[in-house]
């Protein structure tokens, strides 16, 4: 890895070993949510200090240009903060003794390979079972969409749809960036992603103040999604009844239908491979989004497609795992 030298001493774990670790441990135990309701937590922290930069800078009687230079200082200054904290995990982790097994706390904290996984598990028994209610209370959290509306099919591509997009942003980004620049790129990463969620929307309040959050969270997953793209057509391989030549033709044709380019290779390379049609019209608390459909499958997903997008999304977390212990076997090599 490019920062793989900075602050290096003999015989300190390098981040290669404590990312395969981490992944290892976190099929058992999921991501770690422990302090997740507490301040002390670094996304807590983070976001009240996000906060307190949107309510002294991101006034109303601002102009538009001057909005936009204000959220651009305040997304420079919370990427420095998060360097910053990502430098003195990698100090730590270099020069105390154990105090590597503290930068595996926060990556447990900060990557998510079977959390989602779980969630969705749970939308498929429900529905296998037919627990309609169940299953419309296990989708709270998992999107924004008024679930009292859901009948089985969309819970169904809702689940898939999940799994897809959280297969990009909550692990093989993170993953991507760590692997790149250690606990660094890290906590860039997740500085970003934090940002964009807090002010990266597109209302009066935040269009012009969250421009330059929006833009760089676009840029950050780039390479990551056209990664993500891959490794789905290489899953579907040895995923029964999916198709990879579908998933790889389904990915040119529908990604850029999907509001972000980047999590819509992961949508549309989902719904080629199970053979759906994903995302398409969605129901809101206050109004209705007549979003276009990606896949050329159908519409009527069930249990027995989210049980095929498991196995699908597991095969990528696989292969994930095995490039990484391949990256650690030339390292040591």
């Amino acid at each position: 890895m490019l920062l793989s030298s900075i602050l290096d001493h003999s015989g300190s774990v390098t981040p290669l070993v404590l990312l395969i670790i981490t992944l290892v441990i976190n099929i058992y135990t999921g991501q770690l949510t422990l302090f997740s309701g507490h301040k002390i937590h670094p996304i807590n922290r983070l976001e009240r200090l996000i906060d307190w930069f949107d309510l002294k800078l991101n006034r109303d009687n601002r102009s538009p240009l001057d909005r936009v230079i204000r959220g651009c200082l305040t997304t420079i200054s919370i990427l420095f903060f998060s360097a910053i904290f990502g430098f003195g995990v990698v100090w730590l982790s270099k020069n105390l003794p154990l105090a590597w097994a503290f930068e595996i706390v926060l990556l447990l904290i900060l990557l998510d390979q079977s959390d989602t996984y779980k969630k969705v598990f749970k939308i498929k028994i429900a529905l296998s079972n037919h627990g309609m209610e169940i299953a419309r209370q296990s989708v709270v959290g998992l999107t924004i969409e008024s679930v009292n509306k859901m009948d089985s099919f969309s819970i169904a591509r809702t689940a898939i749809e999940v799994l897809a997009t959280s297969l990009v942003k909550r692990l093989l980004a993170p993953v991507f960036y760590y692997v790149l620049f250690g606990f660094i790129g890290l906590a860039i990463y997740h500085a970003i992603t934090t940002l964009n969620t807090k002010i990266g929307h597109k209302t009066n309040h935040y269009q012009d103040f969250g421009t330059t959050a929006s833009r760089i969270n676009t840029i950050v997953l780039f390479i990551p999604g056209l990664l993500g793209g891959c490794l789905i057509v290489l899953a579907s391989l040895f995923v029964p009844s999916a198709s990879p030549i579908k998933c790889f033709k389904s990915i040119l044709k529908y990604s850029n239908k999907f509001s972000n380019y980047h999590l819509g290779i992961a949508l549309s390379a989902f719904a080629g491979a199970l053979n759906l049609a994903l995302a398409g019209p969605k129901n809101f608390y206050n109004k209705r989004k007549n979003a276009p459909w990606i896949g050329a499958g159908t519409a009527k997903a069930t249990h027995q497609d989210i049980n095929r997008g498991l196995y699908l999304y597991a095969t990528v977390c696989l292969i994930n795992s095995l490039i990484i212990t391949t990256l650690i076997l030339i390292e040591y090599l």
